[in-house]
């Protein structure tokens, strides 16, 4: 899903930036590929992670920059 239609889908308004969630995007917090010049949002991938940073590295590998 594009990650503008992840955000309206997902938040209620007041929603967060869009600067903000290409942040997430970016630095792994939600799962995300970057084609061309769009952000898609892996929607089965973020419904199935716990929110338990340690263990969806653990199931997921660990996308997450320092």
């Amino acid at each position: 899903m594009a990650l503008q239609a992840w955000r309206e889908h997902r938040f209620l308004p007041p929603r967060p930036p869009m600067r903000t969630v290409q942040d997430w995007a970016a630095t792994g917090r939600i799962p995300a590929v970057k084609r061309g010049g769009s952000w898609f949002v892996d929607i089965e991938r973020e419904e199935s992670e716990t929110g338990i940073e340690e263990l969806d590295d653990i199931l997921y590998g660990s996308k997450k920059t320092a």
